[in-house]
């Protein structure tokens, strides 16, 4: 049986479609949590322009 470029390309796409299934998910989980991160980050920079925001402004 001859293998042509097309088929160890698919051939190499299924034996490692598990490992780059997980590579795929991981780069996702990061760009999300970065994306909320920064949402926060904003959200928190937009609310401390008139007082302090948290705990670390008030007395008592």
């Amino acid at each position: 049986m001859e293998l042509t470029g097309i088929g160890v390309v698919v051939f190499l796409a299924l034996l490692f479609a598990g490992s780059l299934s997980s590579v795929l998910r991981s780069i996702a989980f990061r760009n999300r949590a970065a994306g909320r991160a920064e949402v926060i980050r904003a959200q928190r920079e937009r609310a401390g322009k008139g007082r302090r925001a948290g705990k670390r402004g008030r007395r008592g």
